[in-house]
């Protein structure tokens, strides 16, 4: 036998499921809510973040908080007399061995919120500088590059130049300052425990020290930028006391900043 529905129940039914439907999709939409907006950050540190919790975004440094967009920090130039920047980046001296060695230095790459950000990838770094002593003229420099957190894969570049120190006047380069058999700036690749050898010329009572840039790819392409906005974190070595037979690591020096 044939059943004809009422057209009144009919409708009714038809209005509670496109209601039902209605109400379901809205619902879903709400419980999500808008999604905070991410950006990376690429820059250097003298700590690492953490790698199991977030950090706040206001805790990061005023370098790394002026690439996010919604920010009002402003990049800080580093100024020093030291030619582009370069600092004695702290770490310890062996002055029986003419060993230098900076504190360890973390480039990071890091995902962040208005709020709060979490690391992507993180290298730790460090410069040692060797001089050899005596009635050499030459120092042997260390870049050492090692994964910290994240992918393990990166690369690393360098730049080299020989600074000098004259006593009272802004710092020079060996190069621009005196001909006098110093070698001139210099880069290239390398990684862990790439070692670059050399001389910083023969003139005798100065100071002079070595320069030296570690550049930073992350494994996705990205860069990460030393505290003066370019690429790059920039080490100043310490002071060498250049004798014409007794050439050591000077007892003080110069920081750059």
């Amino acid at each position: 036998m044939l059943v004809r529905r009422q057209p009144h129940l009919a409708f009714a039914m038809t209005c509670a499921a496109i209601t039902a439907a209605t109400t379901t999709n809205i619902t879903d939409v709400r419980a999500e809510g808008p999604r905070p907006e991410r950006e990376s950050v690429h820059y250097f540190a003298e700590t690492p973040l953490p790698t199991t919790a977030s950090v706040p975004t206001e805790s990061l440094p005023p370098q790394a908080r002026a690439q996010l967009r919604h920010s009002a920090e402003i990049a800080h130039t580093v100024r020093t007399d030291t030619p582009r920047g370069y600092k004695l980046r702290r770490g310890s001296i062996d002055q029986k061995r003419f060993i230098y060695k900076s504190a360890e230095v973390w480039a990071i790459e890091a995902n962040c919120t208005p709020s709060e950000c979490r690391p992507v990838q993180q290298v730790k770094l460090r410069f040692k500088q060797n001089v050899q002593g005596g009635s050499s003229k030459r120092w042997h420099l260390t870049m050492y590059s090692q994964p910290h957190s994240g992918p393990r894969s990166f690369r690393t570049a360098w730049s080299y130049q020989c600074g000098v120190n004259p006593s009272g006047e802004t710092d020079k380069t060996c190069s621009t300052w005196k001909t006098d058999g110093s070698d001139g700036a210099d880069a290239g690749v390398g990684a862990h425990g790439k070692e670059i050898r050399k001389g910083f010329g023969s003139t005798g009572n100065v100071k002079k020290f070595p320069m030296f840039k570690i550049d930073v790819t992350f494994a996705d392409g990205s860069r990460a930028r030393g505290d003066d906005g370019n690429y790059g974190e920039k080490f100043r070595g310490w002071d060498t006391c250049v004798k014409a037979r007794s050439t050591k690591l000077c007892t003080t020096t110069g920081k750059g900043a």
